[in-house]
């Protein structure tokens, strides 16, 4: 066999070689394998990847998942001059199943498995050219590179002071979310994350989703542990330990799954504000995720500066000095006392917020009865809300309006179960002390 045309060929994202064989679920994308034996022996592999909507449990918030099929097929090829003939003995297939990595709320499968002997013999023209293989048939063409050779390890350099510490987004709860050895879920709500960047380069995260619709509340704890790299402004984190635990409704049917998380990056950015207060944004292809520091904590690093508003020796300012005020809330997270007009009449409704800046999730409640549910966006106020009224009707609304500080006001249009129009009105919220 011509030396320039064995060995492995490539197309697409460069996978590591366990993935074209064993372990699909490494793949998230398209991709191509050709391993080209000197024995004339062959081995093709093709990923195909499909992205769907769905939706996150019984809340309908919409999530985008994925399926993948992998096609394996294996035979026998000659060569003779530019010409080559691929005789296929058999061919191997998966077909709709998971990739390891998935959003959250998608639901997971093993895929169908077929495997049939091959009866297709194809003959294309080849030629190798600057490190390319090229295959040419009256269709069109296919190329092929090497594999890129693996580059020395960097010297790690630790990551920057202004990152280590322990940082918390969303409603963070002060006690263990799940109990493994009592089954005992705590009282959190809403959605929260909390991250702990170690000096020596490890990190802990910690994430919970609770959303409550209509009395069926769904929770989702996912917890990792690994390392971070630093790569100017990217983190790579590479965890050496994930599980996923959580149920729908039923807290007494927790289902966990372990080691599921594949390394990831996310784009780090640090800010300071006026005040001295920090925020983390990790962003990805996925979305971005913004970190406060928790009160009164600092970034490791930083022992021993003044805090914002304190005065330093040597100031002149007084111990008597007035401490400014605290900042009035920037978000949509709390309990708002909402009027809903109609020319019906009105709706007092009690709605709980979760703000993920900007994505709202939240129940609606008339006393203590769960009557509803609310999503939207806190920057552009914008609102999906389904309500029960009365005779276990449903109806749906979908706002316009604003958020301003402590209250809300807008307007909507409205429609029954069955999508059929009905009179709009407006909306009116007051968020409670």
């Amino acid at each position: 066999m011509p030396a320039p045309l064995t060995g492995e060929w490539l197309s697409g994202p460069q996978l590591p070689a366990n993935v074209y064989t064993t372990d699909f679920g490494g793949a998230t994308s398209d991709a191509r394998r050709l391993l080209l034996n000197t024995d004339g022996s062959y081995v093709y592999t093709e990923f195909e990847s499909t992205f769907y909507p769905s939706s996150f449990g019984t809340t309908g918030y919409p999530i985008t998942c994925q399926m993948m099929d992998v096609t394996v097929e294996s035979g026998t090829f000659s060569v003779s001059g530019s010409k080559i003939t691929f005789k296929a003995a058999k061919v191997d297939r998966v077909g709709a199943y998971s990739p390891d990595r998935l959003n959250n709320g998608c639901k997971r499968s093993s895929g169908i498995r077929t495997s049939k002997a091959g009866a297709d013999v194809d003959t294309m023209a080849w030629s190798v050219t600057s490190g390319e293989l090229t295959f040419k048939t009256g269709d069109g063409s296919a190329k092929y590179v090497r594999r890129t050779p693996a580059t020395g390890t960097p010297t790690a350099t630790g990551l920057s002071p202004e990152l280590r510490g322990e940082w918390h987004s969303g409603n963070v709860s002060p006690v263990e979310y799940y109990n493994t050895a009592t089954g005992k879920w705590a009282e959190a709500s809403g959605t929260s994350v909390i991250l702990k960047l170690h000096a020596n380069s490890t990190y802990e995260r910690t994430g919970l989703l609770v959303v409550t619709t209509y009395g069926c509340t769904s929770k989702l704890l996912v917890q990792e542990q690994g390392s971070v790299k630093p790569n100017g402004a990217t983190l790579t984190f590479t965890p050496a330990t994930s599980s996923a635990t959580g149920y729908t409704c039923t807290p007494g049917k927790v289902s966990t799954q372990k080691n599921h998380i594949k390394p990831y990056s996310e784009r780090a950015t640090v800010t300071v504000d006026a005040r001295g207060q920090q925020t983390l944004s990790l962003a990805s292809g996925g979305g971005e995720t913004r970190f406060n520091r928790p009160r009164g904590a600092a970034a490791q690093g930083q022992a021993g500066q003044a805090q914002a508003g304190q005065p330093q020796a040597g100031q002149g300012q007084s111990a008597g000095a007035v401490t400014p005020p605290a900042p009035t809330k920037w978000n949509a997270r709390g309990e708002w006392d909402a009027v809903i007009t109609t020319p019906g009449g009105t709706i007092r409704v009690r709605f709980g917020l979760d703000d993920d800046e900007p994505r709202i999730l939240g129940s609606g409640f008339s006393g203590d009865d769960a009557v509803g549910w609310i999503q939207g966006n806190s920057q552009t106020g914008a609102l999906r809300i389904g309500l029960e009224v009365e005779g276990e009707r449903e109806v749906e609304l979908n706002v316009t309006g604003k958020f301003n500080g402590d209250s809300y006001s807008g307007r909507f249009t409205a429609t029954n179960a069955d999508g059929e129009p009905l009179a709009g009105g407006t909306l009116t919220m007051t968020r409670r002390p």
